[in-house]
């Protein structure tokens, strides 16, 4: 458990909190106006991340030992599910960072292979398909990496939510919290669900992923 709870460490540098995922869009679009947009934007994020990447990481249990081949086949797939240059760019770029990371953290579990792989074959390292892969070969259980996995996002979203200044540190906090009920729901929801069933469930999010390119100042890469 202290090693999971490592990873939930908010200053280990994976790169996460470079990434709004679509909030700082959704700002300058007047989308998060109080802090119930807020959190309903959050909720939003949360179960396209449940619905369309929690598929992905569950797939990677799935078989008895790693599979290369359709590691391989997912990271496409994952791609093609891309609407956005911003989002494809920040996944990707998060993935590497996430993988570098824990080469470091676990040097003999074997991610270095999986590092020098993905460079020779030029796949897109996406982050969601490279946070099961990197888990199952550590050694961790499926539904706790789920539940960091969903909790990173949550707490980046309100991180951003901060720094943008559309709420202040304590409602975050307090938010953050009234939160976990939902994600471990939405989790019930989607377990059993393999990569083939990934899907997108709310395309204004995308939207605002669209729009971060063209913003004229921003504090995020997404």
């Amino acid at each position: 458990m202290f090693e999971l709870m490592h990873l939930a460490d908010s200053g280990l540098p994976a790169g996460g909190y470079a990434f709004s995922s679509g909030l700082e869009g959704a700002y300058h679009l007047g989308l998060l106006s109080s802090g119930a947009a807020l959190e309903e934007f959050v909720q939003c994020a949360l179960e396209t991340a449940a619905r369309s990447d929690i598929p992905f990481i569950h797939s990677v249990y799935v078989p008895k030992e790693m599979d290369v081949e359709q590691l391989a086949v997912m990271l496409q797939l994952y791609d093609a599910m891309m609407t956005a240059p911003a989002m494809r760019r920040a996944s990707c770029t998060h993935g590497k960072n996430w993988l570098r990371l824990l080469v470091q953290l676990h040097p003999r579990a074997g991610l270095d292979d999986l590092r020098r792989w993905l460079a020779d074959t030029g796949l897109p390292t996406h982050f969601a398909v490279l946070f099961g892969a990197t888990l199952r070969s550590i050694g961790f259980a499926e539904g706790p990496g789920s539940q960091l996995f969903l909790f990173q996002i949550l707490r980046d979203q309100m991180s951003a939510a901060v720094r943008l200044g559309v709420i202040g540190p304590l409602e975050a906090a307090r938010r953050q919290q009234g939160l976990y009920e939902y994600c471990a729901r939405i989790l019930d929801e989607v377990d059993g669900i393999e990569y083939t069933g990934a899907t997108r469930t709310a395309p204004q999010l995308d939207i605002a992923q669209s729009l971060h390119d063209h913003l004229y100042s921003r504090l995020f890469q997404s």
